[in-house]
């Protein structure tokens, strides 16, 4: 006979309700650990509460009222983290202060050097036509030099966006009073 061990034969001699009865024990057994799960994450959620609602009292505070210990160390513990975060920012901020002023001296510097550049640059070529050598109806044509214009495309497609709903909006409008003339 090719019986394996790992493969027991009494599964396909029980009944159908005796296979269901055990499926819905095992269903059972997976949802008491699910709620044992849900019963432990609730706990915690509790004592996170807890601590917070202590959160502004310090470990002498909590001593005074008769705390657990983990809970005074906690606080113990939050109060040393709090007061390090406080010298770092206390230590920081004035270096980034000075970072700041640095950078927006040093932008400025940059900014009135570039604008005397092309005031000098300005100067030298002025904005003079260069005659082509052609008449148009009696007038002589010049050519420009060119010139650079700088504009936002976010701004005009925000314009565009807005007449685009208002056009809508008025279109709707219009519609609305055709239908029901009042």
């Amino acid at each position: 006979m090719n019986a394996h061990p790992s493969q027991p034969s009494v599964i396909l001699s029980r009944s159908l309700s005796e296979r269901l009865v055990s499926e819905f024990g095992k269903a059972l057994r997976a949802a008491g650990a699910l709620l044992a799960l849900l019963r432990d994450n609730r706990a915690r959620k509790r004592e996170v509460r807890a601590v917070d609602a202590i959160a502004d009292m310090n470990e002498h505070m909590l001593r005074d009222i008769g705390a657990p210990d983990r809970l005074i160390s906690h606080a113990a513990i939050r109060s040393d983290v709090d007061h390090r975060r406080r010298i770092l920012v206390q230590l920081t901020t004035p270096l980034l202060v000075v970072a700041l002023f640095t950078t927006v001296a040093l932008g400025a510097a940059a900014d009135a050097r570039d604008l005397r550049s092309t005031r000098k640059e300005s100067a030298q070529a002025q904005m003079v036509g260069v005659f082509t050598g052609e008449f148009v109806n009696g007038a002589p044509v010049y050519q420009l030099p060119p010139v650079t214009v700088v504009a936002s495309r976010r701004v005009e497609q925000a314009k565009l966006e807005r007449e685009e709903q208002s056009m809508r909006a008025r279109q709707a409008r219009a519609k609305a009073a055709a239908r029901h003339p009042a």
